[in-house]
């Protein structure tokens, strides 16, 4: 993988709980896999108040085995969607690199070849790491709309009404600048990025979204949270937006 130039630094958002093993093996995947020169990448971490019982200050002295530069913010009350907002708001690179502290990247990505198909296709917003194995044909079907392989390597959705995702994912800073003004505190951050969403819908339609993968490619990222979530007996409200993991 070639170093990313000057004007190609990339802020890797994420938020995160108080999780310690969890996120020593995400971190430890992204400092493997994604970082090619620790000058390039800069760590904008929120840690929300859940979890294990560790203070956030643990998981922040964890951030700094991995990252010499890191903006972070301890949360007084847990929510997803404004620890989203904070982070976005803490970026300024033209790439931001988002993930959850709970995914793991399987295998080394070339960054760089994310960033030049970003800046070639001006109406892409973002290219997904795809977290299923890739089907062998040219199309194939998943998140609710069909999906075609491009010539410079990665696959484009035929649809914009619920293609944009959080898990790990490369963001083009003029989506992230347009959608954070209309976000909201109280509606989990990935169910606003859809047409059933009215203040949203005049951005996302106007964008395309990416899948980063090939034919036949095996996983490029994990969900490492369901066991640490089944183990702590932590589960997704019910009748109410996701915002926070609550205790059984």
């Amino acid at each position: 993988m070639k170093n990313i130039s000057n004007d190609q630094k990339i802020d890797i958002t994420m938020t995160a709980t108080l999780r310690p093993d969890v996120i020593i093996k995400t971190l430890g995947s992204i400092v493997r896999n994604i970082i090619t020169k620790k000058n390039d990448f800069r760590l904008i971490i929120n840690i929300d108040p859940v979890g294990e019982k560790v203070k956030p200050k643990i998981i922040l002295k964890i951030a700094k085995q991995y990252f010499e530069n890191i903006v972070y913010n301890f949360a007084k009350q847990p929510s997803f969607a404004k620890a989203v907002k904070w982070c976005w708001n803490s970026s300024n690179t033209s790439y931001v690199f988002h993930i959850e502290d709970d995914w793991t990247i399987n295998r080394k990505i070339d960054v760089t070849k994310m960033i030049n198909i970003l800046d070639k296709y001006n109406d892409l917003s973002s290219l997904r790491l795809y977290k299923y194995k890739t089907p062998k044909g040219k199309a194939f079907s998943t998140f609710g709309c069909k999906w075609r392989y491009n010539k410079d390597g990665f696959y484009i959705a035929d649809r914009w009404q619920k293609q944009f995702g959080l898990n790990p994912i490369l963001i083009k800073r003029q989506f992230i600048d347009e959608a954070l003004p209309k976000m909201k505190d109280n509606v989990n951050p990935e169910k606003q990025f859809r047409d059933t969403q009215p203040y949203m819908v005049p951005i996302i339609k106007k964008w395309k979204y990416g899948l980063y993968t090939s034919p036949s490619e095996k996983a490029l990222v994990s969900d490492i949270g369901l066991s640490w979530r089944n183990k702590n007996r932590f589960v997704k409200p019910k009748g109410k937006p996701f915002l926070s993991w609550e205790k059984k």
